[in-house]
């Protein structure tokens, strides 16, 4: 017979196993949950799909608000996307119920206010899809709830592209742009924001680049820029729409030069701390160890693989043991920062020179004009003649093994036409070696004949004054551009049959540059105009009419 002490410690290992399953549940439902795996790829985002309280509630008299989501939601996510408008200075706690957020204030709201929670657009799901657009939740704890409203839209000065993410700071008279913003909008994937529920007022709208989300514009580390118009008055239930705001993005950081490797005695490869990019002025100079100039030196190209590695050539020889450092010009990122080198220090090299002779890239894959040369880079200088030897161009039906208007310099190829441009309605095909793969490779550049560039025409309308209005026709597949200026329209002739971005502004003070505005003091940003995707028609004149 089993005595009770015996029943229950044969038992116990049965409870023991319940207790830890117990346990694993609780860990797990704190957790963030996880879709179940398999199926089809999902690529949307998380919605909400009902509120408590329903947005516009009025009279509310509780201290919690609940987002049903129709998915499992990224928790983290969540903490620093909770925007709550008008600061009230209160503190709430998060509790999740599965795809439920719950977000209570721990005091009482104040009376006869329109309390506005907002979830924003960075809220992910498990598998990192975004929620897409800000998510509002306005109730009233008086009889009404406030109804004005502001709107606008935010674009990226350099390609008009919607700033996905910008935040707006809205400041409610009495000003003061030292403090909290009453209100803050992040702008959606098109870069439109809005500012709902509003109190009538004088209103003061800002971008501001609110690195650390404190709502505040911290003025000797945050860039900020105002909107057209200093003050908006809104009445009461009214509305009103901003200006499109074209943001500068800025970044006053110099590229920086991070090593030197040399695979020669001549070849070197810089990496810098970031992408960057070659002006037309770019130049090294290699230093000896005193200071002192010892070789000029000259890039050769940028890494297509990776953007932030410059290969270079210098004109002598470094030795062996010897210790250089570089001084570089004309090498900028993006945002033409010039780059620094904090001298950086490296040894010279006695090694042979293995680097592998190759076609790097042709600038003709778009087309090329009825003068415009055709050129070749390659990975080094090219001092086999056998790279010119060996090219054969077609004319037509005609071949030419001796094309006479073929030279190099440094580790570029180019050919010219023999006559000043290329000759109208014959098709033209270069071959050219390629060393790394010991053959020709053929290039069958679209060459533009004069009948089929095209015009455009751009006029300004709606301005009462004569101002002189710059513009920028880009297009960077082709290396082309166009800086100019005129007053109230203008004619461009002899444009390729593609696509251009323009960019025009008014240069209101005449510094023959954009100004987009100061907040302290105020001054508006001069009036700007963005269009992508211009097409130029062959043989035909397109019309752009610009109206800021």
């Amino acid at each position: 017979m089993i005595e009770p002490e015996q029943m229950y410690v044969k038992k116990n290992p049965l409870l023991y196993h319940i207790l830890v399953l117990v346990v694993a549940l609780v860990f797990l439902s704190c957790a963030t949950p996880s879709s179940p795996s398999g199926g089809p790829s999902d690529q949307a985002g998380p919605e909400i799909l009902e509120t408590k309280p329903a947005s516009g509630t009025t009279n509310f008299k509780g201290n919690k608000f609940e987002f049903q989501f129709s998915e499992f939601v990224n928790r983290s996510s969540i903490p620093n996307n909770i925007t709550v408008e008008p600061d009230l200075g209160l503190e709430y706690k998060i509790k999740w119920k599965r795809k439920r957020l719950s977000i209570e204030f721990q005091d009482r709201l104040p009376d006869s206010t329109t309390v506005i929670l907002t979830l924003g657009a960075d809220i992910t799901d498990t598998k990192q899809n975004k929620i897409g657009a800000p998510i509002t939740l306005a109730v009233s704890t008086g009889d009404e709830i406030d109804q004005g409203r502001l709107t606008g839209r935010l674009r990226i000065a350099d390609t008009g592209e919607g700033a996905e993410g910008a935040k707006v700071l809205l400041y409610r008279s009495p000003i003061d742009l030292s403090e909290k913003a009453i209100y803050q909008a992040q702008a959606d994937t098109g870069g439109i924001f809005n500012f709902s529920y509003l109190r009538e007022g004088n209103y003061q709208a800002l971008y501001v680049d609110d690195r650390n989300r404190n709502k505040i514009w911290d003025q000797g580390s945050e860039a900020a820029q105002p909107f057209s118009r200093q003050i908006i008055e809104l009445e009461k239930a009214g509305s009103d729409t901003l200006d499109v705001l074209y943001i500068v993005q800025q970044d006053s950081l110099a590229p920086k030069l991070q090593g030197v490797g040399l695979f020669s005695s001549k070849r070197m490869r810089l990496r810098f701390n970031e992408n960057i990019e070659l002006q037309d002025n770019a130049t090294l100079t290699v230093l000896d160890s005193l200071g002192n100039t010892y070789s000029e030196a000259y890039p050769l190209y940028i890494s297509q693989k990776d953007p932030f590695v410059l290969f270079a050539q210098s004109e002598k020889d470094l030795g062996e043991n010897d210790k250089y450092s570089l001084s570089l010009e004309g090498i900028t990122d993006e945002f033409g920062n010039t780059s620094i080198t904090d001298g950086i220090a490296f040894e010279g090299s006695t090694q042979v020179d293995t680097t592998l002779q190759r076609v790097i890239e042709h600038r003709t894959g778009n087309g090329i004009f009825p003068s415009q040369r055709v050129e070749v880079m390659y990975a080094a200088p090219i001092n086999d003649p056998m790279l010119i030897d060996s090219i054969v161009v077609v004319e037509g039906n005609v071949s030419f093994s001796d094309w006479p208007a073929i030279y190099t310099e440094r580790n570029f190829l180019f050919i010219e036409p023999q006559e000043e441009t290329w000759i109208e309605g014959v098709d033209y095909q270069f071959l050219i070696w390629n060393p790394a793969t010991q053959r020709r490779q053929l290039l069958e550049p679209e060459i533009w004949d004069s009948p089929e560039l095209g015009e455009l025409a751009l006029s300004i309308t709606g301005e009462d004054s004569i101002s002189t209005i710059s513009f920028s026709l880009i297009n960077e597949n082709i290396d082309f551009k166009i800086d100019s200026s005129f007053t109230t329209s203008i004619i461009l002739q002899n444009l390729a049959p593609i696509n251009y971005q323009l960019i025009v502004f008014k240069d209101e003070n005449g510094n023959n540059r954009w100004d987009s505005g100061s907040v302290i003091p105020f001054q508006a940003p001069e009036p700007y105009y963005l269009q992508r995707n211009i097409n130029v028609r062959s043989g035909f004149t397109s019309e752009i009419f610009i109206e800021f």
